[in-house]
Formats: C-alpha cells, sequence, structure tokens
C-alpha cells in the first residue's frame, strides 16, 4: 500500500516504524521533532499540503494533541488526520505511534479523519446542546468512533463535528439512533 500524501510524525522512530509497516518506498514522513515546531518547518508542512497533501498523524498523548491542533490551526482545517487508540498500546512508559501495532496504524490511516475547514458550520450550536452531544458518555461514543482522546471536551468535539463537516443525522448514526 503506497501513501501519495505526507504523514507528519513527531519523531525519528514515528518515521521508522512507519517504513517498517508500509515500507520505505511507499511512505514519505516529515518530522516535526516533537514540540520544536518551528516557523519554517510549519511553512514547509503548508507547501506539502497544498502539493501532495498532508496527514497528521501525532501521538496520543497531550504533546501529539498540542502539536496536531498546532498544524491544523496553521493549516486552517483543511488536511487529513489519522488517530490511534491510546488505550491499544500497550507500552507503560511512552504513548505513541512507534509504540502502536501495525494492526492498529493501518486502520488509522486507512479511516482518515479529514478537516474541511473552520467556516462549515454543519451542526449549530442548539443542535449540540438539543441532541445531548455535550454529555460525556456521548462525547465518548463518538470519540470512540474516530479514535479520538475519549477525555475530549465538548467545545473541542463541537468544533470537530463541524470540521468533518457532520450534521445531526450522521452523528446519530454514528451513536446507533
Amino acid at each position: 500500500m503506497r501513501i501519495k500524501q505526507v504523514i507528519i510524525v513527531e519523531g525519528k522512530t514515528d518515521t521508522a516504524k512507519l517504513q517498517t509497516v508500509f515500507g520505505a518506498e511507499n511512505v514519505q514522513t516529515f518530522e516535526t521533532s516533537g514540540l520544536g515546531l518551528t516557523p519554517r518547518a510549519l511553512q514547509t508542512i503548508a507547501k506539502l499540503n497544498q502539493t501532495q497533501g498532508v496527514i497528521v498523524f501525532t501521538d496520543p498523548d497531550a504533546p501529539g494533541v498540542k502539536i496536531r491542533e498546532l498544524i491544523n490551526s496553521y493549516l486552517d482545517y483543511k488536511c487529513f488526520n489519522a488517530f490511534i487508540d491510546k488505550n491499544k498500546i500497550i507500552n507503560s512508559k511512552k504513548i505513541g505511534i512507534a509504540e502502536a501495532d501495525e494492526t492498529d496504524i493501518r486502520q488509522a490511516l486507512e479511516k482518515l479523519v479529514e478537516f474541511k475547514g473552520k467556516e462549515i458550520n454543519s451542526i449549530s450550536y442548539e443542535e449540540f446542546l438539543d441532541n445531548d452531544f455535550y454529555l460525556k458518555p456521548v462525547r465518548q461514543k463518538i470519540a470512540q468512533h474516530f479514535n479520538w482522546n475519549e477525555k475530549i471536551n465538548a467545545k473541542t468535539l463541537f468544533k470537530w463535528l463541524n470540521l468533518v463537516n457532520l450534521t445531526v443525522v450522521d452523528v446519530r448514526k454514528i451513536l446507533g439512533e
């Protein structure tokens, strides 16, 4: 399986893991060097997004979430994101892409989430509240569907549902209603 977009990862061990899973010739990565993301690196990521497209695939820990938000914000939320469930990573020292199982990595990259831009308002805040999407058990179920962090807060969930252009009907399907 060849991946046409450039995968944005945090470091060398993530690149090595992806090359092991897909073959070095089938995957191209850009390493952020963790939280050391510079303005120049962000400009490079933006150019890559315009030419090849990018997939933001950071670790599901706090620094990874921060890096993901920084990149998405810089790209005006117009890119692909891959999410891995941190609960499936069995390693007490580090929770990251490099420690993830090959099957989970493949699933994350097959189940891409496309952020389509922050100007989309597919669910109003009133609909979000009226349908109880803000409630913790509901947030957790939606997050689980996308492999988003199960501790996602209501504000972030509302924003992300709109970024992926979901309607109330779409979310109700995810919830099995």
